[in-house]
């Protein structure tokens, strides 16, 4: 009688401690998901998430300090060197030379810049701290006696910055480089266009270049509801209607992919507003059901 006694208790523990153990789980859950119990902030996200902020926000400040010295770097009118020299200081350090090593006494021009944009951002792998910046700047040269004649000379500047408390100090002479070109006019592999799919008959051709004649005198004069007669989605879309008027579609190239027909065409387009004409280029998806065409996607994005 003792045994069975015993094992009854034991089992009537086991049942209870796991009720006991469901209830505090839950509550804890409970307690988690609204906030009644604190929990530990993941350190090691949040840290990373600060240091991408922080990553971000150097790289605006470095662009933002490079780019505006450099404005004013190219900004010098003959006869007011002080005037110059007080707009850089802020940017230089003590050591400096006061026109960071730009004299102008004897030049023939003046200048100003219209435009300046950071075009790259480097470290220096000797661990100084100093970032090169280089500034692209569309400067204004104007002859000096002759205000009428100007000419327009684009520069590219490396400014060697390093950070001073919170702002940064041009830590060294800053310097023109030769424009960035790219090593070859060929794009790399995987970037052009290459023909895929099956090359179609005539007949198949000259119903997908009256088609697109009559999309893009539509797309260029119609209303969106009327755009979307041409689109598989039916979703009426803004076109070009009051700025631009189509003229023309050349170099046509139509191949099958499966069941949709993909198009290549470059397309002459005249600017209302100023009567200039343009061509571009655009790639299709089409498909066919039945006697109709539709587009299905269009390379430059409008649909």
């Amino acid at each position: 009688m003792e045994r069975p006694m015993i094992r009854r208790t034991f089992i009537r523990f086991l049942f209870w401690a796991l009720i006991l153990y469901t209830a505090v789980s839950a509550t804890a859950v409970l307690g988690v998901q609204f906030g009644l119990i604190p929990v530990p902030p993941r350190k090691i996200a949040a840290a990373d998430n600060q240091a991408a902020q922080k990553g971000l926000e150097a790289h605006f400040s470095e662009r933002a300090f490079a780019e505006q010295f450099v404005r004013e770097y190219f900004f010098w009118t003959k006869g007011k060197e002080s005037s110059r020299a007080e707009r850089l200081s802020p940017f230089l350090h003590n050591n400096m030379d006061v026109q960071a090593g730009l004299d102008f006494k004897q030049a023939d021009w003046e200048s100003y810049a219209r435009y300046v944009a950071a075009w790259d951002i480097k470290e220096r792998p000797d661990r100084s701290g100093v970032i090169d910046v280089t500034v692209f700047a569309e400067t204004i040269l104007t002859k000096v006696g002759n205000a009428k004649m100007q000419k327009r000379v684009d520069r590219y500047m490396v400014v060697s910055i390093k950070k001073v408390g919170n702002s940064y100090l041009v830590a060294d002479t800053p310097y023109l480089v030769a424009p960035p070109v790219p090593s070859s006019r060929q794009l790399p592999e995987g970037q052009d266009e290459k023909e895929q799919g099956e090359a179609v008959n005539e007949e198949i051709r000259s119903q997908v270049e009256t088609f697109m004649k009559s999309f893009w005198k539509v797309y260029t004069t119609g209303e969106p509801q009327e755009i979307a007669y041409f689109q598989k989605n039916s979703t009426p879309t803004a076109g070009l209607k009051d700025i631009l008027q189509f003229m023309d579609l050349k170099n046509l190239s139509v191949r099958k992919q499966g069941d949709v027909y993909a198009v290549t065409c470059d397309v002459q387009l005249k600017d209302l507003s100023s009567g200039a004409e343009m061509a571009y280029h655009y790639t299709f998806d089409l498909v066919r059901e039945g006697d109709r065409w539709y587009v299905v996607r269009m390379g430059q994005g409008e649909i």
